[in-house]
């Protein structure tokens, strides 16, 4: 979850009023943000994933204006009678985007910062690091519309990139500015690069790297244009309805001044501005929270919310502001209700027994392997669930061998998940080299086998995994441990040989206990050690705990 800095007199500011800390320290987790930092100067908090609208001071100010009553309801925004037009014709690759002028802004040092620290969250998180979207701020006065969306030949326009003093062509940029770089896998391997430039061919930004230096925002910018480029209209809809709407809380006569988008013979009128409804039924509330309360009581909870509500029968009619896009279902009203009702004030109740709970039998039996590997003299660590083929099986030397992946991947890092427990080990090994030999370590986590006789196509399996690295390791090495695992819990094993990719040939096996294959012992390959950065040999042996457990109980 992203954490956000806002420093507490612009806060206060935004507001209308000074904040206590008890204040502070109430309301925030009512909004499900958890506080990291509050001094006289600074309030840092963690907010959840499904609030982007608090991921600025702006945004978090116009909240808890509505809890602390000073301002309740929706927030209206003033909004002007002349439009601007926008004309899309970007690449098919990234066809879509949406734009949003605010005048009457009153800007400085710290809000300019909030706006882009805003724009940053948003990118790194709802917009799947500009994957999915980007954001651009540019000062109005610098830029004359009507805007164009167009693709170009990356060699074709050159324009001074942000924080850059010299102009540079497209391809340029994606070469030698820190951006560039980072996000240059987003277009480079495409014959044209997106581009948004306004009537006289100025270059406002190249989306989704970079806007330009002769357009940013500063501390003298009193109106700006806001657009948003992605894959997915109804995502960078709902993207500019929140940078928007927050840009338009540093202006005491803010006015949004809305774009049309044309997209050939369709146009798309943007912002977003008018709240949506929901049908909710009072009913729910007791269902999933157990409070009963009357209809008026509901509706004034809502607006503490920033939300509005009427009566409607035995329903009421919720209406929603467009930067809420949190909200999919009467549960997320019924969450919102009892944040303001307060989940210290909902009570309990003694429910009757179901019996005792007890540890699972494949936690406790991992407590005891844990502990005894540490009295081995291995040291544990812990790695994430997730990884990637190229780990898993590229570097393991490993051919048609079958992961699960994840379909829309959030970071390279993490596409897949892991299918055994070794490679992440040898990862750990690569990342300690400055700790000297010999190293004893060890992990004892859950791995995901693709098995189609699965009703979900694949089954979790707890993993032991032990490697041994040194200067002079052996199969032997790690044979001995292998022993003692076995042979503290009383059970006969036999390794039998096997060829298997990661390991050297003939200084490999398969633990074989009353028959059955529980799991793989030997000295790492050569390629697999270079593959990882390695260089001293190393021994490993890696056990399906479940099937372990399984023969202790038979």
């Amino acid at each position: 979850m992203p954490v956000i800095d806002v420093a507490r007199w612009d806060l206060e500011r935004l507001v209308g009023r000074m904040l206590e800390d008890e204040e502070v320290e109430k309301y925030l987790p009512m909004l499900k943000c958890e506080i990291e930092e509050l001094s006289e100067t600074i309030i840092s908090y963690e907010a959840t994933h499904d609030r982007p609208d608090l991921f600025s001071a702006e945004g978090l100010a116009r909240a808890l204006k509505g809890l602390l009553e000073i301002e309740v309801g929706i927030r209206k925004y003033r909004v002007g009678e002349d439009r601007v037009k926008l004309y899309a014709t970007g690449p098919s690759y990234r066809p879509y985007i949406v734009g949003a002028i605010v005048k009457g802004l009153d800007l400085d040092d710290e809000s300019v910062k909030q706006l882009m620290n805003l724009q940053e969250k948003l990118h790194m998180t709802y917009c799947r690091n500009r994957r999915k979207a980007s954001i651009g701020l540019y000062d109005l006065d610098k830029i004359t519309p009507p805007f164009r969306y167009i693709h170009v030949d990356p060699d074709s326009v050159r324009f001074t990139p942000l924080e850059e003093t010299r102009e540079m062509s497209l391809r340029e940029i994606l070469e030698k500015t820190e951006k560039g770089r980072l996000y240059a896998h987003l277009i480079k391997n495409y014959e044209t690069y997106p581009l948004l430039v306004d009537s006289n061919d100025v270059v406002l930004s190249m989306p989704p790297i970079i806007n330009s230096e002769d357009t940013k925002v500063t501390e003298d910018t009193r109106r700006v244009f806001i657009d948003v480029t992605g894959i997915d209209l109804d995502s960078i809809i709902d993207i500019l309805n929140i940078i928007t709407t927050s840009t338009a809380e540093r202006g005491k006569e803010a006015v949004i001044n809305l774009v049309e988008v044309q997209y050939g013979e369709n146009v798309v009128v943007v912002p977003k501005l008018d709240p949506s409804k929901m049908v909710f039924e009072p009913s729910i509330l007791d269902k999933l929270v157990g409070i009963k309360l009357r209809a008026d009581e509901i509706i004034s909870l809502l607006r503490k919310m920033r939300l509005d509500a009427d009566i409607s029968g035995d329903k009421i009619n919720v209406w929603i502001p467009p930067y809420r896009v949190d909200i999919l279902h009467p549960v997320d009203i019924a969450e919102d209700i009892a944040m303001a009702y307060g989940y210290e004030n909902i009570g309990y109740e003694v429910l009757p027994p179901t019996g005792a709970g007890k540890i699972s039998p494949i936690e406790r039996f991992s407590k005891k392997i844990r502990d005894l590997m540490i009295g081995l003299q291995f040291q544990e660590v812990a790695n994430y669930m997730m990884n990637n083929p190229k780990t898993l099986v590229e570097a393991m030397r490993l051919e048609n061998v079958k992961v699960v992946e994840v379909e829309n991947p959030k970071m390279e890092k993490y596409t897949a998940l892991r299918n055994w427990l070794l490679p992440e080990l040898l990862e750990v090994l690569s990342y300690n080299k400055h700790l000297g030999y010999p190293l004893r370590i060890f992990e004892i986590g859950d791995v995901a086998i693709v098995d189609e006789k699965e009703d979900v196509g694949v089954r979790i399996e707890r993993h032991l995994c032990a490697v041994v690295q040194s200067e002079n390791t052996t199969l032997t090495d790690i044979m001995v441990y292998a022993k003692a695992l076995f042979e503290s819990f009383g059970l006969k094993y036999e390794v039998v040989e096997v060829t298997h990719p990661s390991f050297i040939e003939g200084r490999s096996g398969k633990l074989i206990v009353h028959g059955e294959e529980i799991g793989l012992i030997g000295e790492v390959h050569p390629e697999v050690i270079t593959a990882f950065g390695l260089e001293a040999p190393i021994a490993a042996m890696e056990v399906n705990l479940n099937s372990f457990l399984r023969m202790l109980l038979d």
